[in-house]
């Protein structure tokens, strides 16, 4: 598929059903998100919120059912859309600094590093992993959504509880960038408690916990 493709392809889960260590996590969900738009997973913890995203990132196998890109097969790993999942634990080494870190990640995926600071990472740059504080390690996973690529705009976020740990000007940083990557046509899905981007009407999955 070509990148002209990508960015306009529709990205879609038929019936998709998931069984951790024989219990049902979900059954038949159904979700289409194509360029431009943005889906909630909403849900008590257990719902499987963080589940489905591990799918879509290509952690977990579903146990049932089909994930399709424009109708083809969707194999996260081999795919050509650029997916970039966010969510603890954030795979940082703690006895780098924050900025080695995100220059390693930066290396791995051929990324430059970000010209614009929004989640003020810099204020803790040198600093180890192992010294921050919950907050500042969400700003910076966070700060990986803003490495430069010429195919960024058409990647899928998968943001894992993104502003549970921010304060409200950090939270008004995330909603910002998720609405620029939405205008220039990428795809988002965030699973969340918390209030996120509820002006650009998002699409709802609701997820319900089972007994």
């Amino acid at each position: 598929m070509s990148s002209s493709e990508l960015a306009h392809a529709t990205l879609s889960f038929t019936n998709v059903t998931l069984f951790r260590a024989n219990k049902l996590i979900f059954k038949n969900l159904n979700l289409n998100i194509s360029s431009g738009e943005i889906c909630l997973l909403n849900g008590p913890n257990g719902a499987g919120k963080t589940s489905l995203l591990r799918i879509i990132a290509g952690y977990l196998p579903i146990s049932n059912g089909m994930m399709s890109l424009n109708g083809h097969i969707f194999e996260p790993l081999k795919s050509h859309l650029p997916i970039w999942y966010i969510g603890h634990p954030f795979g940082f080494h703690p006895n780098l600094s924050a900025a080695k870190n995100l220059s390693q990640i930066a290396s791995m995926r051929k990324l430059s590093m970000f010209d614009e600071d929004r989640f003020n990472v810099i204020d803790f740059f040198q600093q180890p992993i192992r010294t921050l504080s919950t907050g500042q390690i969400q700003r910076l996973a966070l700060s990986q959504l803003l490495l430069k690529s010429n195919r960024q705009k058409e990647a899928l976020w998968l943001l894992d509880e993104p502003n549970s740990a921010l304060d409200s000007l950090h939270c008004l940083a995330l909603e910002t960038l998720i609405e620029e990557h939405i205008e220039f046509g990428g795809r988002v899905i965030v699973a969340a408690h918390q209030p996120l981007c509820e002006h650009l009407s998002p699409q709802i999955i609701q997820l319900e916990a089972k007994t």
